[in-house]
């Protein structure tokens, strides 16, 4: 993830327009200051609940497009257009920074939106509310998207983070602490599903899972971002049984073992959603598009410093087991026959 780095004054934007508003301080709405107003493009389902269900809240961390913003009933984030909408993101117009406004400045709700540092007003009213896109898929285009995908992360999965377990290649450098915890991990993981789809009786994931929670640094470990990608791939294909098991014994360990902004994207992920990146490269490879794989893959690849890859990792684990899963019940009902 990029480096917070805040800059002074709000600068100009002619493509924004600019409102009094009445300014909140300590002793109430005192004084009338000219702020900058933002229109929400989209609003994601967990940024909604969070607005919903608050009066006020501070800003978390600032970045130079985004803001993670931490109300009194849920967080979610405020980014500008060009990085996606999700879950948990508010998507703005925002041709100049997002850096405009401190760490721990104040956010006061008000009408149909809500101003933080008394500088940026959010306006919320004509925000389309975004979900998780769905495309159709079988077995066979699934199969066709997994080939079309792997030879390109083969050549372009970063050594960082986790996504050399499921596009490994042979290297000089020693591999990381997260990677090596981690392997055995996702090892035990793809043989749980295994047996759960092809007997398709209750089990519970091994206990190990627990140990990607919070495995890595950076606000979206490693460990996370892979747990989050597997959860919205099953929650694709229908298992929302499978998420709750993973969630069952995931849960006790979330509070204390990983941080609010990574619990915020589990939590959307346990939902079924993740960033809008993620779910069309997955959509990508389930409608076996080889025409379109490349140039998403790029855009997955920019979401911070290995967080894009990781959740696509925690993905394509999942989508190699369902697409082993077929491929052997196809061969049984063909020797049956």
């Amino acid at each position: 993830m990029a480096s917070p780095q805040v800059v002074t004054g709000a600068g100009s934007n002619r493509s924004t327009d600019s409102e009094s508003v009445w300014a909140r301080n300590r002793s109430g709405f005192s004084s009338a200051q000219v702020v900058q107003m933002l229109s929400a493009v989209s609003i994601g389902t967990q940024a909604t609940r969070a607005i919903v269900a608050s009066s006020s809240g501070r800003v978390a961390a600032v970045f130079n497009r985004s803001l993670y913003l931490e109300f009194d009933g849920g967080w979610c984030c405020l980014v500008g257009t060009e990085l996606g909408a999700g879950p948990v993101n508010i998507c703005v117009l925002l041709p100049a920074r997002m850096d405009v406004v401190t760490r721990n400045a104040s956010i006061d709700r008000v009408d149909q939106g809500f101003v933080i540092g008394g500088r940026l007003h959010v306006a919320t009213a004509s925000a389309r509310v975004w979900t998780a896109p769905i495309v159709e898929w079988s077995e066979e285009t699934l199969i066709r998207g997994l080939a079309a995908l792997d030879p390109l992360c083969l050549d372009h999965a970063p050594s960082a983070g986790l996504s050399r377990i499921v596009w490994p290649r042979s290297s000089a450098d020693p591999a990381s602490f997260e990677l090596c915890v981690a392997t055995p991990v996702v090892a035990s993981l793809a043989g749980w599903l295994q047996r759960v789809l092809e007997r398709d009786t209750p089990e519970l994931p091994p206990g190990s899972i627990t140990k990607l929670v919070g495995l890595g640094p950076g606000l979206t470990p490693s460990g996370d971002d892979f747990l989050v990608g597997m959860l919205v791939v099953l929650s694709l294909a229908g298992r929302f049984d499978l998420v709750a098991a993973v969630d069952q014994v995931i849960r006790p360990t979330l509070e204390e073992g990983t941080g609010p902004i990574s619990r915020l994207h589990l939590a959307a992920a346990l939902d079924g959603e993740s960033s809008e990146r993620l779910h069309v490269m997955v959509n990508a490879v389930l409608a076996g598009d080889h025409d379109v794989l490349a140039s998403r893959l790029v855009l997955i690849s920019q979401v911070g410093h290995s967080s894009g890859w990781d959740t696509l990792a925690g993905a394509v684990m999942v989508l190699r087991v369902l697409a082993r899963t077929y491929r052997s019940m196809m061969a049984a009902g063909r020797d049956a026959s």
